[in-house]
């Protein structure tokens, strides 16, 4: 267990404006591992384009222990009409290289909407230890509370996730 890959997944609000947070919480989870740290994370503006740029800066290879899903919406608008649920479906893509841990950065985050929130969801449902980060503060972490998604949005995840052979606990 002691040489096993810790997989983290790193999401977040587009619009986070503290990246230097999330490369504190990437020093401390690299402290922690070192190199058997895999980074997770979908390479959209916001906190994920801080965590995909502080595994460049760190060395981290891509495609062994920096793992990036990012989204063509360009492609997404032209080619489908449910092009907004790529997000979704990008979440769901992450979810299946196992995390051992989601930690989620973000500012403004609402139960009801937003790819943030249904990445929290999703880890949840499939028992992942979740972190949300709400601010510039690491110390003010907390685990989002699965009894405040709304009953739709419990069903359509578990649905999605169910969809794509991941255990729902």
């Amino acid at each position: 267990m002691e040489n096993e890959e810790f997989r983290l997944l790193f999401c977040g609000s587009r619009h986070y404006p503290w990246p230097r947070v999330v490369h504190q919480a990437l020093d401390r989870f690299h402290y922690r591992y070192g190199n058997r740290l895999v980074v997770i994370e979908g390479k959209a503006r916001g906190a994920d384009i801080a965590a995909h740029n502080w595994c460049e800066k760190h060395g981290l290879p891509l495609g062994e222990r920096h793992l990036c899903f990012p989204v063509n919406w360009g492609e997404a608008r032209r080619t489908r009409p449910d092009w907004r649920r790529a997000g979704n479906e990008r979440n769901t893509e992450m979810l299946k290289r196992s995390p051992h841990q989601v930690v989620g950065f973000h500012n403004a985050f609402e139960y009801e909407r937003g790819g943030t929130s249904d990445m929290m969801l999703k880890s949840l449902l499939c028992g992942v230890p979740t972190w949300l980060i709400p601010g510039n503060q690491l110390a003010d972490r907390y685990a989002p509370d699965l009894a405040r998604y709304p009953a739709w949005r419990l069903q359509q995840a578990r649905a999605e996730l169910q969809k794509a052979g991941l255990a729902v606990a």
